[in-house]
């Protein structure tokens, strides 16, 4: 079984095929919300016919004794794997990798995911702000956030850092979220690059990594 990160350990260097496959990964991006946001992001992948070569983290704010409920709402397109990001696991393209609400995470070289033995310091978990900027931080190909649906402004306040660092930043339209706080507010920070519904963010995203193909 895989284990959690020690705080101050360092993530070893991926194996061949792996650092192969992490190669075909053309940009790694967060998919962020709360209230709502499980059927805002199930109905983005579901949006896909062929998933892109990117892979995703899913960081959304719920009760950890939900979890296996959660992960079963939202996998629906099987062209996407998605896994509890507990332990170990490489972002791979067609990955959803869920951030567990329990322990903060950190990522490595060739892009290496892994749960660590610090908890989040927020009521809220995981910490959607504290995770942007860990993600920023990261050496990465190309970023991307998406802010969907939630309750008050989680994400908003790390947008600045992420704008900085090159990411495209995106968000749901307030009209099409259950809960338009988060989005809201990310737009309210005048540095959202586009919105839509989550449909129209995945058509958006294939036109995207379509031109790079």
């Amino acid at each position: 079984m895989s284990k959690s990160v020690s705080h101050g350990d360092k993530l070893k260097e991926a194996p061949g095929p792996v650092a192969g496959r992490w190669q075909d990964v053309e940009a790694v991006w967060v998919l962020a919300g709360s209230a709502g946001a499980s059927s805002a992001v199930q109905q983005f992948l579901n949006a896909f016919e062929v998933p892109p070569p990117v892979a995703f983290i899913y960081a959304q704010h719920y009760d950890p004794a939900r979890q296996e409920q959660l992960l079963q709402l939202t996998a629906e397109n099987p062209a996407f794997q998605l896994v509890l990001g507990e332990g170990v696991h490489n972002l791979l393209p067609g990955s959803v990798i869920m951030i567990p609400p329990r322990s903060k995470v950190s990522i490595g070289r060739f892009g290496q995911i892994a749960s660590t033995d610090i908890s989040w310091g927020k009521k809220h978990t995981p910490d959607i702000d504290e995770l942007l900027v860990i993600f920023a931080a990261a050496n990465l190909p190309s970023t991307g956030v998406i802010i969907f649906s939630g309750m008050g402004r989680d994400g908003a306040d790390a947008l600045r850092v992420l704008d900085a660092s090159g990411t495209r930043i995106w968000a749901q339209t307030t009209e099409s979220a259950v809960c338009s706080s988060m989005p809201r507010a990310a737009i309210g920070t005048g540095l959202v690059h586009r919105t839509g519904t989550p449909a129209q963010l995945a058509a958006a995203m294939t036109g995207l990594y379509s031109q790079n193909a």
